[in-house]
C-alpha cells in the first residue's frame, strides 16, 4: 500500500499543476451565423370532374322484358298473343336496360394539393473573435458582443514542468 501511494505521488510530481481562473477579453469580431430551414409550403385547388363510369347491368333489362312480354301476351287473340307478347318483351327489355344503367354523366369535387420547398435563411448565433493575452480564439455565442467590448472568460492553465 506504502508502495502504490509513493508511486502516486511521484507521478503527480512530475505531471503539470492546473489552475482556473476567470479574466477578461477583448471582442475582435462578431459575424452573424446564418442555417439554411425549409418551411414547405402547401397549395390546394378544387375542381370539378366527371366520376368513372358505372358498371352496366342486366338485370333491368332482364326485368322488363318479362314484365313487358307477360303485358303483351296479354293484348290480343291468338298469334296476336304471340306477336303482341314479343313486342312487349323487347320494348320492356329496352325501358328496363335505360332504367337501371342511366348515361347521365356525374360528376364530383376533387381537391389536389401540391407542397414546394421554401427554404429561409435563419440567423441562429454569432461566431464571435476573442483576443486574450496576444492570442485569439473564436467561439460559438448566442450574445451579440460589440467589437472592442471586454468579456469575463474562465481561463484555465496548466503549469508546464517540463522545461
Amino acid at each position: 500500500m506504502k508502495k502504490i501511494a509513493i508511486l502516486l505521488s511521484l507521478l503527480t510530481s512530475t505531471l503539470g499543476y492546473a489552475a482556473e481562473f476567470s479574466d477578461m477579453a477583448i471582442v475582435k469580431r462578431v459575424t452573424p451565423r446564418y442555417v439554411e430551414i425549409n418551411r414547405p409550403i402547401s397549395s390546394c385547388q378544387s375542381s370539378t370532374e366527371a366520376a368513372p363510369p358505372k358498371e352496366k347491368g342486366v338485370a333491368g333489362a332482364i326485368i322488363g322484358g318479362v314484365a313487358g312480354g307477360l303485358l303483351g301476351s296479354r293484348v290480343g287473340k291468338g298469334n296476336g298473343k304471340v306477336a303482341a307478347g314479343a313486342v312487349g318483351a323487347a320494348v320492356g327489355a329496352v325501358v328496363g336496360d335505360r332504367m337501371q344503367n342511366d348515361d347521365t354523366t356525374e360528376t364530383r369535387n376533387v381537391e389536389r394539393c401540391t407542397q414546394r420547398d421554401n427554404y429561409q435563411r435563419v440567423q441562429e448565433g454569432y461566431m464571435t473573435l476573442f483576443s486574450y493575452n496576444g492570442h485569439e480564439f473564436e467561439e460559438e455565442t448566442q450574445t451579440k458582443y460589440r467589437i472592442g467590448q471586454k468579456v469575463s472568460v474562465q481561463v484555465n492553465a496548466i503549469i508546464d514542468q517540463a522545461n
